[in-house]
């Protein structure tokens, strides 16, 4: 935090021929002071290529203001672009390095409204020839590790490769994360020991709206007993409310992270991604048991979409999933009262263990009756704890309004928003209006879904489960790649290799080409990722990436979308899977 702030409010040296300061309140800072361009060229306009970002802070008279920013060309000021001012008083812009107003060497740039100018501020672009070679060899030494990591696998056996797996894991973790979701993961628990509303900001807001908690509670509260921990062993102070939200929040929503960047860092997130690490083993470790296939159970561990999502990222999935995967167990073993426990556990944690829920029932009421009605109940205990946690926090209705309403109507801010590997890409594409198709089309098909299974008298949950995870894919407007994590253990238990095979792939080929992998570095330890020639690179790749509608297209919506439709189609045509979970097997 210290880093950043004195990074926002320093002034750089100005470069020749830069008039002096007349402030007003104007500040100008660079996101980047030094630059390592991949190319000896710096291309020409309109070119794929990298951005530098300005924060520029400014006092509330310039409120809807126009503020122009300039570049220095020789020794006169030139316009690079406009923006209006905001109530916050703080605007994150960028601008893609071209040869119309940059070179190789110094350059300089301010922001001015009328009399008003800000202090100049300059960075330094140098060519540095590695960086191209630098950033694909990682790529190329990380796809190696998976290999030798598999291998190690299956040379080693379940038991000793574990010895293996936990450590690596567990040092993984603390230096690595999404910083925009590591971000919510320890602001969650941090809100509720400031006694403030995770879940809705409230009227007047107490922070940013779109700061808010939009998953069950279940978690938060795990987070705010690391926070706890955390402070024992490190004797950081709590944060204020304040201290939570970064001035550029309503400009560049994925840097919100640098609101809290302590050196130490690295120990809250280890105990923050604890529960994922250890959930995405004990699945392990019930792919295992539940095959009797110990390559099932070293495949997944060692899977780099595993390591990705759950040591890597810092996602809830691993937890909601391993619940999942126990809860298919116990129903198994003719344990019902522990398997719907389990499945709302896991709903509570993140929404999607409910659709095992209703599968499990109709499955049993076939079998069993009204007799299999009397296990819902032990559903009430996560139900119950879940209703307490919105009411002890805020307004039950309200929070529960705004949960269902976030995940199912398909707006952010009144806009048309997807995310993800989905066909619905398409209808951004052609600027469709909202569509809420998983309320039109998803549920109808459920329900469509658990008529079939009761009539037909199927038995297999874990095929109806892996189909409606794909109604969802089909559906719904976002379809992360951490989703993909639900979908391959399923896959595993019913022994369809070349499918989980798929399933791993997609995901991580997106990832690949939609992020910097630097970003997964942590700010602590990488405060300015495009220090390095090799993340200015990365940059270029995502950035070309986003700007290639075909390639988009391609590979974030057509490409998913037929594997969908073809693991849709298989399952639905299967006539029993190896390793059905079902009421038949009890």
């Amino acid at each position: 935090m210290a880093v950043f702030v004195a990074l926002l409010f320093g002034v750089a040296a100005a470069g020749p021929g830069a008039t002096a300061s007349q402030g007003c309140g104007i500040s100008l800072a660079i996101g980047t002071t030094q630059i390592n361009y991949p190319s000896a060229v710096i291309p020409p306009p309109g070119s794929v290529t990298f951005s530098q970002i300005l924060d520029v802070n400014y006092s509330s008279g310039f409120t809807n203001s126009t503020l122009v920013v300039e570049y220095l060309n020789a020794s006169t000021w030139k316009a690079l672009g406009t923006f209006q001012g905001n109530a916050v008083g703080f605007t994150e812009v960028s601008y893609g390095l071209d040869r119309s107003w940059v070179h190789f060497g110094n350059d300089v740039l301010r922001v001015q409204n009328g009399a008003c100018t800000s202090n100049p501020s300059s960075f330094s672009v140098s060519y540095d020839p590695s960086a191209a070679l630098v950033d694909v060899a990682i790529y190329a030494g990380l796809i190696l590790l998976v290999f030798v990591f598999l291998f190690a696998g299956k040379k080693l056996g379940w038991k000793r490769f574990l010895v293996v797996a936990i450590p690596i894991y567990l040092m993984i973790a603390p230096f690595t994360g999404q910083r925009y979701d590591v971000y919510f993961l320890l602001s969650s628990g941090i809100r509720l020991l400031q006694h403030v509303n995770p879940f809705e900001p409230g009227t007047p807001p107490a922070y940013p709206g779109p700061l808010k908690w939009a998953y069950p509670p279940l978690y938060p509260v795990y987070s705010a007993f690391s926070f706890l921990v955390y402070q024992a062993l490190t004797g950081s102070a709590l944060p204020s409310v304040m201290g939570l939200t970064w001035p550029g929040w309503l400009t560049s929503t994925y840097n919100i992270y640098e609101a809290y960047v302590p050196s130490s860092l690295p120990v809250l997130v280890f105990l923050l991604k604890l529960p994922m690490v250890l959930s995405a083993l004990l699945t392990g470790h019930f792919l295992k048991r539940m095959t009797g296939d110990p390559w099932a159970a070293i495949w997944w561990v060692a899977n780099p979409l595993v390591i990705l999502i759950a040591a890597i990222w810092g996602q809830l999935d691993p937890i909601s999933t391993v619940l999942v995967i126990a809860s298919l167990f116990y129903f198994q073993k003719g344990k019902a009262n522990q398997a719907y426990l389990l499945a709302s556990l896991g709903a509570a944690v993140k929404v999607w263990p409910v659709l095992l829920i209703p599968l499990m029932l109709v499955v049993d009421l076939r079998k069993r009756g009204p007799r299999a009605l009397r296990p819902l109940l032990w559903c009430l205990p996560p139900v119950l704890v879940t209703a307490g946690l919105y009411a002890a926090y805020g307004n039950l209705v309200n929070s529960l309004f705004v949960l269902l309403y976030a995940r199912g109507i398909p707006t952010f801010s009144g806009a048309f928003t997807v995310n993800g590997l989905t066909w619905q890409e398409v209808l951004v594409v052609l600027k469709s209006p909202p569509v809420p198709l998983f309320l039109l089309v998803g549920i109808p098909a459920y329900l469509a879904c658990y008529a079939w299974v009761y009539f037909k008298r199927e038995t297999d949950v874990v095929k109806w489960l892996i189909v409606s995870i794909l109604i969802l894919f089909l559906t719904y407007n976002y379809v992360n790649p951490q989703y993909f994590y639900w979908l391959v253990p399923l896959l595993i238990l019913q022994k369809r290799k070349w499918m989980a095979l798929l399933f791993t792939v997609l995901p991580l080929i997106y990832v690949i080409l939609s992020y910097d992998l630097f970003y997964f570095v942590s700010p602590a330890f990488l405060p300015d990722q495009f220090a390095l020639g090799a993340s200015v690179a990365d940059q270029i790749k995502l950035n070309f990436f986003y700007q290639s509608t075909w390639l988009f297209i391609l590979v974030g919506a057509l490409i998913p979308t037929l594997a969908y439709v073809w693991a849709f189609l298989s399952e639905v045509r299967a006539r029993g899977s190896p390793a059905a979970i079902s009421v038949e097997n009890l």
